[in-house]
């Protein structure tokens, strides 16, 4: 009894701890000015690099202990490809999202990436041409309209043209981060569908961290040998960037080993809503602890944002317990 009550505490509380540290890491690291540098720390493959690297050490620790009857070794083999094209819109989609930090405030940037839904439409529209469901355009408008909402009022009307001109700059890097994660994600659910046997988060993990790092380093080495010397400037002349990385790093990691425990142990509906919820948490956390200037009308839109999101996952939750019902109905013989 104490057992049942006591995991489940276990695996929200892991996701909480370590993805609320993880999202309170991430705003400095992106956007602070370091004193010695005298600069921001706008280095995405090198945060990338290096979260990729501890996530895979823990992935493949995860394998280990799991020991799946589908191996490491025959999961490669099969799906190497797919590995490869997934973790390559994931690697490109991270830059860009660093890179829209430079034009558009960080609660907006946490205020786009809180519903997955809008990549999710974006694919489907532009490659898969599906159709949509009314709830999940409905989901769509509401959140698009408490962004928009949010973003208007955070403009003040004496702004420069410049300044609008950036400020639509750092939407159109949002906006292609957001549609390579749907991408991401589609990939993801095509794999998982098509698959010929059980495929775990772990494989995941491991998998997609080892073509992460090798993407990122190819990157640097080939095209952008700067990001990669100046990163190193900025370590030695400001050694507190190493430590803010490696513990977001660190967090990154501890925080998807317990996804996926939480995913195996009580399945998507339940990950869903402590999704949800971690997200606003973060949120209101980082307006408290940075000392955000947050309006009567911005307060509005993340209000709206936020409805529109748990309106995403009471949707889901719906059509999993309809599952259930209708799987747990006896057939007519």
């Amino acid at each position: 009894m104490i057992n049942d009550i006591l995991k489940p505490v276990f695996a929200v509380g892991g996701i909480y701890c370590s993805f609320l540290t993880w999202a309170l890491l991430q705003e400095p690291l992106n956007t602070k000015v370091w004193p010695n540098s005298g600069c921001t720390f706008q280095l995405p493959c090198i945060v990338a690099l290096t979260q990729a690297c501890v996530a895979m050490v823990c992935g493949l620790l995860y394998v280990r202990q799991k020991r799946p009857v589908y191996t490491l070794s025959s999961f490669w083999k099969d799906h190497y490809k797919d590995m490869m094209m997934i973790s390559l819109s994931q690697a490109v989609a991270a830059p860009l999202a660093s890179y829209s930090l430079s034009y558009v405030d960080f609660l907006t940037y946490m205020l786009a990436k809180s519903c997955k839904l809008l990549p999710v439409l974006m694919v489907h529209l532009v490659i898969y041409r599906t159709p949509i469901p009314r709830t999940k355009k409905l989901v769509a408008i509401i959140v698009t309209l408490g962004i928009t909402i949010f973003t208007l009022d955070g403009k003040k009307t004496g702004a420069k043209k410049d300044e609008e001109s950036k400020s639509v700059l750092g939407f159109v890097l949002l906006g292609m981060s957001l549609f390579l994660d749907g991408l991401t994600n589609a990939k993801q659910d095509k794999l998982f569908q098509n698959a010929k046997q059980k495929i775990s988060g772990a494989h995941l993990m491991f998998a997609l961290n080892l073509f992460l790092i090798m993407w990122n380093a190819l990157y640097m080495l080939l095209w952008d040998r700067n990001q990669l010397s100046k990163g190193v400037q900025m370590l030695h002349a400001d050694p507190q960037i190493g430590r803010y990385l490696l513990a977001y790093a660190c967090c990154g990691a501890v925080g998807q080993c317990f996804i996926f425990y939480t995913l195996e142990k009580y399945g998507s509906l339940v990950l869903v809503m402590v999704t949800v919820t971690r997200k606003m948490v973060s949120m209101l956390l980082s307006i408290v602890v940075y000392g955000h200037s947050v309006s009567v009308q911005q307060w509005v839109g993340i209000l709206i944002v936020f409805v529109g999101v748990v309106c995403e996952a009471t949707a889901k939750k719906g059509k999993g317990k309809q599952k259930n019902v209708t799987a747990s109905k006896p057939k007519a013989s």
